[in-house]
């Protein structure tokens, strides 16, 4: 049986134990102390014991002209735990909290190609609402000067 939670700042090893799992890296205990202290910010797991299977990223946005809203960044489940409903219980969380919070709406950007990861969202009853969209990324080489 898999626990679907958000993290809290008690939950710190566990961010750390997602970042080494998932990004192969080590991160920084007050970069994930700042990250779990900030309540817009969101990492919904998906244990097995004590173990992350999965992990939901999420960021609430605030806008000036009504409630906010939910930005997915990232949904992400070890390969020998996928197609298990993994990734629709970390959507179907998302999507309660956003109900919880009153947030009118929540977006996120995949690939076409990545045809699993559609599948997961149409499932959950995202809309893909256009079929030109496109997305520009400013780079830490431009950010810092470095251009």
């Amino acid at each position: 049986m898999y626990e679907i939670k958000r993290l809290t700042l008690h939950d710190a090893a566990v961010v750390k134990s997602i970042v080494k799992l998932f990004r192969s890296s080590d991160t920084d205990d007050k970069w994930v102390q700042d990250f779990l202290i900030n309540q817009q910010n969101y990492v919904i797991a998906c244990l097995s014991g004590a173990s992350p299977v999965g992990f939901l990223l999420a960021y609430e946005l605030q806008r000036y002209d009504r409630n906010g809203m939910l930005y997915i960044h990232e949904v992400n489940v070890l390969p020998q735990y996928q197609r298990e409903g993994i990734g629709k219980r970390l959507m179907e969380e998302a999507i309660r909290i956003c109900k919880e919070k009153g947030l009118f709406k929540s977006f996120l950007i995949t690939n076409k190609s990545n045809t699993a990861a559609c599948g997961l969202y149409e499932t959950t009853g995202a809309i893909a609402t256009e079929d030109d969209n496109i997305v520009y990324w400013y780079e830490e080489n431009i950010l810092s000067g470095d251009r």
